[in-house]
């Protein structure tokens, strides 16, 4: 809409301009001449207005803990000209967020622009696009340009509210519960300790606990790494950013008591893989092959160890492969109460 009303107001200037031609040559008077000079010194400063060599500076960039950012930025000249430009839109560009700024400029030597929050796509973000539009005088003409500003931004998966990790922790406690005090790792007592309303009743040590009178909770230090590896299973698009919020979100606490390792399983820049690095959260999407991914679970589930696995619903397991009983599965359908919370 907004380019076909520019191209009927130049059309419309430069029908107006003929009819000042005509009107100059068939009557040839001082006040025909006037009307021709002067219209076409008009038109002339109009588009000259818009051929400013412009340049950006005072780049300057912030992102908020919820994957925002925030940009501000000085429109010059390079010539140090004031402008002559009715006015200048810049558009701030990333994914399909925009945020659009109208600024009048005429006569300014700089122009300072700032972006409202703009959020930002899960990844690696190296630049951003700022698309500008300048106005001529009476919007005769425009001239379109496109900047990169160079950022770096690393925009991991959202992390759960505060109340929603208490659920989500809440209802696989008893599963790290058995983990931590499962017969496949070893322990030596650290101290025995009265019981305490955040223990776990099953770890009440009951033969001390008869002989003191009360109830008694060993305390246990690990020989080896904890017994929990959380799986990322990403074989479908399937509430594929849930699922993958939910996994760093748990990822994050199971790390604030014990060194919990992240399988992340997807498509990858190079296909198919298993990646076990925080930082290839942002770079995981949906596999596209379900046999390479499949055997790439089959293969990395075959240890001893408990595994936590979130998957879609639709995202099937491997033929033939059955999870151990002390294996814990996790769909958007056991997830659905952190939605929306």
């Amino acid at each position: 809409m907004e380019l076909t009303r520019s191209r009927f107001r130049v059309i419309w200037y430069l029908l107006l301009y003929g009819l000042v031609i005509l009107y100059t040559v068939t009557f040839p008077t001082t006040v025909a001449w006037f009307l021709f000079y002067s219209f076409s010194l008009l038109l002339l400063l109009s588009f000259v207005s818009t051929r400013h060599t412009f340049s950006i500076q005072n780049v300057n960039w912030y992102k908020t803990d919820e994957n925002r950012i925030t940009l501000s930025l000085t429109l010059t000249s390079k010539r140090k000209l004031p402008f002559f430009l009715s006015s200048v839109n810049l558009t701030l560009l990333k994914g399909n967020e925009s945020d659009t700024q109208y600024q009048s400029s005429f006569f300014s030597r700089k122009v300072p622009v700032t972006f409202n929050q703009l959020l930002l796509p899960r990844g690696q973000h190296d630049h951003l696009t700022v698309d500008f539009e300048a106005v001529s005088l009476f919007g005769v003409w425009r001239r379109h340009l496109s900047f990169e500003i160079p950022v770096d931004v690393a925009v991991y998966p959202a992390v759960l509210t505060k109340s929603n990790r208490a659920r989500l922790m809440r209802t696989i406690n008893p599963e790290l519960t058995n983990a931590i005090h499962s017969s496949l790792h070893e322990f030596y007592v650290k101290e025995i300790r009265g019981y305490q309303n955040r223990d776990a009743f099953s770890a009440i040590d009951w033969k001390s606990s008869m002989r003191r009178g009360q109830w008694m909770v060993k305390d246990y230090e690990l020989e080896e790494d904890a017994p929990v590896d959380l799986y990322f299973y990403g074989g479908s698009p399937t509430d594929f950013e849930f699922l993958l919020s939910v996994t760093y979100s748990l990822y994050l606490e199971l790390n604030k008591m014990m060194t919990s390792q992240l399988y992340l399983i997807g498509q990858f820049e190079d296909g198919p893989a298993l990646r076990e690095t925080e930082h290839s959260l942002l770079t995981i999407h949906p596999s596209t092959d379900e046999r390479a991914t499949a055997q790439i679970i089959r293969q990395s589930l075959s240890t001893d160890r408990k595994h936590i696995l979130i998957k879609a619903s639709d995202c099937k397991l491997p033929s033939g492969f059955s999870p151990s009983k002390a294996d814990m599965i996790l769909d958007e359908h056991d997830l659905h109460f952190l939605k929306g919370g």
